[in-house]
């Protein structure tokens, strides 16, 4: 993540390089971190919305054809990443706690980054 831009109560931020959660969700957690830090901050975007994208499409020069799908998500070194996705479960919610946790409950967070 790097900071690009700080217009009034809005933060622009550039995602670079790979990340093993989706990158929509890294967004969505920095921009709690940076609004619980700063709590007059009221949106976090990204200067371009294309990199948000998990995948980029490589296109022939010539014909404009897709190629391949490059993957822009860091390598899943212990497969658990795909075991997840292939059972329907969402790798970005996974955690040592069940979902009904969280909240005004003892232990939980108010805050939810998903």
């Amino acid at each position: 993540l790097t900071f690009v831009d700080l217009a009034g109560p809005e933060v622009i931020l550039h995602l670079s390089g790979k990340f093993w959660h989706r990158r929509e969700t890294v967004l969505g957690r920095a921009a709690v971190w940076l609004n619980a830090r700063m709590p007059e901050i009221t949106a976090v975007r990204v200067s371009d919305m294309e990199e948000l994208n998990d995948f980029e499409e490589v296109t022939d020069e010539f014909t404009g054809e897709v190629i391949y799908k490059e993957d822009k998500r860091a390598p899943d070194f212990n497969g658990d990443r795909e075991t997840m996705e292939y059972q329907g479960i969402d790798p970005d919610i996974r955690g040592p706690f069940p979902q009904g946790v969280g909240g005004l409950r003892p232990g939980g967070s108010m805050i939810n980054p998903a």
